[in-house]
């Protein structure tokens, strides 16, 4: 798996050679006979990583093959659009989550000059991920997300994105023209994030909460049944450990509010432990982080609004990871 943090790095890590490739089918009556006769399928194709000489997926004829380097290529007609570049130098690449099949691709672009500040010494950027599939799990997409510069914690706008199903016609320019208008004026998208980022700073959370809130975000729920499976066990006792580092060194650093527990799932949501498959979870997880956040600021706005009542449904699941 590739999860880099660095700043810059290459995105042509993820634009090995891919092509389609005829399919046959073994018609011999026997494994054993000495020749065997072979009858070309004549609606599938494999799509096949050639490096690896790896099939990903099997396709009919009606497929098209987006490329991760064709899909980057196409980024960049986005980026112009969204940022408003003068030059495709202004484009970086800081991040890329791959599996080891090399299956499916995220690559995270922002604009050099593309940062803003929340409140001093805070600074956040807008970022486009670009998500590729070769095994037919997904469809090439184009979404807007922000990340905290600091410790790259990312969130996704899922509501700002638009899927591209094909390639090489005119409807995908006007895809890209959908989505720079969907996106809008992004000075507005962050005015309006850091408006979101300043109610949750100014809305105490208690410390003692951080996990049930986590539970919550992320739909976690255990049974007594988990007593029974080890590795799960195992799992959920890394994903404790990792979310009290992260409250201990947020709320230290940050305060007991609304702010901090953000950082803590996102933080988790971008590097998660106790996860089965950590590089397909990230962008979910982020999502998800980001759903909380709206959801949370609409909760709290209620006069009645209690943490008690706000996490009483993972009440059961908080002690049984406590007790693991």
């Amino acid at each position: 798996m590739i999860i880099r943090e660095t700043h810059v790095f290459d995105p042509a890590e993820t634009f090995f050679p891919v092509e389609l490739r005829p399919i046959f089918l073994n018609n011999s009556s026997s494994v054993m006979e000495s020749k065997h006769i072979y009858t070309k399928l004549p609606r599938h194709k494999a799509v096949v990583d050639i490096e690896r000489n790896n099939a990903f997926s099997v396709v009919t004829d009606e497929y098209k093959l987006i490329t991760n380097r064709y899909a980057f290529e196409l980024a960049k007609d986005v980026m112009e659009k969204v940022f408003k570049m003068t030059t495709i130098e202004d484009m970086v690449c800081f991040n890329i989550i791959m599996p080891s099949k090399r299956s499916f691709c995220h690559i995270d672009l922002i604009h050099k000059s593309a940062d803003f500040s929340p409140w001093e010494d805070d600074k956040w950027t807008a970022f486009i991920r670009i998500t590729n599939s070769y095994n037919r799990s997904r469809r090439l997409r184009y979404e807007l997300g922000f990340c905290r510069w600091i410790c790259k914690n990312g969130m996704i706008f899922g509501d700002k994105s638009i899927e591209f199903s094909y390639a090489h016609t005119k409807k995908e320019v006007e895809n890209i023209d959908r989505f720079v208008h969907n996106i809008g004026d992004i000075r507005k998208l962050e005015t309006k994030l850091i408006e979101e980022l300043t109610q949750l700073k100014r809305y105490h959370v208690p410390e003692k909460q951080m996990l049930p809130i986590l539970c919550r975000a992320f739909d976690i729920k255990v049974t007594d049944e988990v007593y029974k499976k080890p590795r799960r066990i195992e799992s959920l006792s890394q994903m404790k450990d990792q979310v009290n580092k992260l409250t201990e060194k947020y709320f230290s650093q940050m305060g007991q509010h609304g702010y901090a527990a953000l950082n803590v799932l996102t933080d988790y949501a971008s590097r998660p432990e106790g996860v089965i498959s950590q590089e397909a979870s990230i962008n979910r997880l982020q999502q998800k982080a980001n759903n909380w956040m709206k959801n949370f600021i609409f909760s709290i706005q209620d006069v009645n609004f209690n943490f008690e009542k706000y996490v009483e449904e993972y009440n059961h699941t908080i002690k049984i990871i406590n007790s693991l």
